[in-house]
Protein backbone atom coordinates (compact mmCIF):
# COMPACT_ATOMS: atom_id res chain seq x y z
CA UNK A 1 0.00 0.00 0.00
CA UNK A 2 1.53 3.39 -1.01
CA UNK A 3 0.76 6.71 1.01
CA UNK A 4 0.59 9.51 -2.02
CA UNK A 5 0.82 12.58 0.58
CA UNK A 6 1.72 15.42 -2.33
CA UNK A 7 -1.84 15.92 -3.35
CA UNK A 8 -2.81 19.68 -3.26
CA UNK A 9 -6.02 19.44 -2.07
CA UNK A 10 -5.45 16.91 1.11
CA UNK A 11 -9.07 15.96 1.18
CA UNK A 12 -7.65 12.21 2.02
CA UNK A 13 -6.73 13.85 5.13
CA UNK A 14 -9.78 15.70 6.07
CA UNK A 15 -12.31 13.57 7.35
CA UNK A 16 -13.88 12.52 10.57
CA UNK A 17 -15.19 8.51 11.85
CA UNK A 18 -15.72 6.96 14.59
CA UNK A 19 -15.90 3.62 16.33
CA UNK A 20 -17.41 1.87 19.48
CA UNK A 21 -13.97 3.24 21.44
CA UNK A 22 -12.65 5.96 19.48
CA UNK A 23 -12.73 9.17 17.44
CA UNK A 24 -10.84 9.68 14.53
CA UNK A 25 -9.92 12.70 13.07
CA UNK A 26 -7.97 13.46 9.62
CA UNK A 27 -4.92 15.89 10.02
CA UNK A 28 -5.85 18.79 7.87
CA UNK A 29 -9.07 19.55 9.63
CA UNK A 30 -9.23 22.41 10.96
CA UNK A 31 -10.65 23.83 14.12
CA UNK A 32 -13.58 25.87 12.58
CA UNK A 33 -14.57 23.04 10.40
CA UNK A 34 -14.51 20.45 13.30
CA UNK A 35 -16.77 23.21 15.32
CA UNK A 36 -18.73 23.85 12.44
CA UNK A 37 -19.41 20.11 11.53
CA UNK A 38 -23.18 19.69 13.17
CA UNK A 39 -22.59 15.82 12.55
CA UNK A 40 -19.55 15.65 14.80
CA UNK A 41 -19.13 14.89 18.36
CA UNK A 42 -20.94 18.16 20.65
CA UNK A 43 -19.15 17.15 23.18
CA UNK A 44 -15.30 17.02 21.22
CA UNK A 45 -17.15 20.62 19.59
CA UNK A 46 -17.62 22.64 22.86
CA UNK A 47 -13.97 21.35 23.98
CA UNK A 48 -12.40 23.01 20.74
CA UNK A 49 -14.36 26.05 21.27
CA UNK A 50 -13.67 26.50 25.19
CA UNK A 51 -10.59 25.52 25.26
CA UNK A 52 -8.15 25.61 21.76
CA UNK A 53 -10.05 28.34 19.94
CA UNK A 54 -9.03 31.12 22.83
CA UNK A 55 -5.62 30.50 22.01
CA UNK A 56 -5.12 29.16 18.60
CA UNK A 57 -6.98 30.10 15.39
CA UNK A 58 -9.70 28.74 14.00
CA UNK A 59 -7.91 28.63 10.37
CA UNK A 60 -5.39 26.31 12.62
CA UNK A 61 -5.21 22.68 11.32
CA UNK A 62 -4.81 19.26 13.70
CA UNK A 63 -1.64 18.33 12.10
CA UNK A 64 0.09 21.92 13.10
CA UNK A 65 -1.53 21.94 16.13
CA UNK A 66 -0.18 19.12 17.15
CA UNK A 67 3.28 19.45 14.94
CA UNK A 68 4.21 22.23 17.22
CA UNK A 69 3.06 21.24 20.65
CA UNK A 70 4.50 21.75 23.74
CA UNK A 71 4.18 19.51 26.70
CA UNK A 72 3.70 22.87 28.75
CA UNK A 73 0.71 24.25 26.95
CA UNK A 74 -2.89 23.71 27.42
CA UNK A 75 -3.82 22.00 24.28
CA UNK A 76 -1.83 19.10 25.44
CA UNK A 77 -3.49 19.00 28.89
CA UNK A 78 -6.80 18.92 27.25
CA UNK A 79 -5.47 16.20 24.66
CA UNK A 80 -3.53 13.66 27.46
CA UNK A 81 -6.77 13.92 29.29
CA UNK A 82 -8.62 12.87 26.17
CA UNK A 83 -5.60 9.98 25.64
CA UNK A 84 -5.58 11.19 22.38
CA UNK A 85 -3.21 9.24 20.19
CA UNK A 86 -1.37 10.75 17.36
CA UNK A 87 -0.97 8.19 13.72
CA UNK A 88 2.38 9.39 11.70
CA UNK A 89 4.25 8.79 8.76
CA UNK A 90 8.13 8.39 8.94
CA UNK A 91 10.05 8.39 5.22
CA UNK A 92 12.28 5.35 5.44
CA UNK A 93 14.61 4.05 2.80
CA UNK A 94 14.98 0.41 1.72
CA UNK A 95 17.27 -0.83 -0.70
CA UNK A 96 15.71 -1.91 -3.98
CA UNK A 97 16.28 -5.46 -5.32
CA UNK A 98 18.61 -4.20 -8.63
CA UNK A 99 20.65 -1.21 -6.17
CA UNK A 100 19.31 2.62 -5.72
CA UNK A 101 17.30 3.31 -2.72
CA UNK A 102 13.36 3.81 -2.20
CA UNK A 103 11.75 6.08 0.17
CA UNK A 104 8.68 4.61 1.35
CA UNK A 105 6.63 5.58 4.64
CA UNK A 106 6.29 3.98 8.09
CA UNK A 107 3.39 3.82 9.60
CA UNK A 108 3.04 4.21 13.46
CA UNK A 109 0.82 5.22 15.97
CA UNK A 110 1.83 7.08 19.37
CA UNK A 111 0.10 8.50 22.51
CA UNK A 112 0.26 12.48 22.61
CA UNK A 113 2.49 12.31 25.66
CA UNK A 114 5.28 10.98 23.48
CA UNK A 115 4.64 12.75 20.61
CA UNK A 116 4.92 15.48 22.04
CA UNK A 117 7.63 15.34 23.93
CA UNK A 118 9.73 15.17 20.25
CA UNK A 119 10.82 18.91 19.55
CA UNK A 120 9.62 20.46 16.14
CA UNK A 121 12.95 20.77 14.58
CA UNK A 122 13.39 16.85 15.14
CA UNK A 123 9.94 15.88 13.78
CA UNK A 124 11.23 18.34 10.55
CA UNK A 125 14.25 16.61 10.14
CA UNK A 126 13.00 13.37 10.26
CA UNK A 127 10.00 14.18 7.66
CA UNK A 128 7.26 13.06 10.29
CA UNK A 129 4.28 13.41 8.33
CA UNK A 130 0.87 13.67 10.55
CA UNK A 131 -2.24 11.67 9.01
CA UNK A 132 -4.80 10.68 11.79
CA UNK A 133 -5.53 12.37 15.12
CA UNK A 134 -7.83 9.27 17.09
CA UNK A 135 -9.63 10.66 20.78
CA UNK A 136 -10.43 7.99 23.05
CA UNK A 137 -14.32 7.77 23.50
CA UNK A 138 -13.72 6.95 27.14
CA UNK A 139 -11.44 9.95 27.63
CA UNK A 140 -14.25 12.21 26.18
CA UNK A 141 -16.37 10.74 28.43
CA UNK A 142 -14.59 11.35 31.31
CA UNK A 143 -13.79 14.87 30.22
CA UNK A 144 -15.90 17.38 32.00
CA UNK A 145 -16.70 20.82 29.88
Amino acid sequence: MSLNINQADNTDFKYEMNDLTVLYYGAKYTLREIVDDLNGSMKFRSIVKSYLMKDYSPDTTLESLFYYMEPDSDAYEVFRELRTKVRINIPVYRRKLFGGKERIYKESIMPVSDFAKIPSEEKKKQGIVIGEIQISKMGLMRFTV
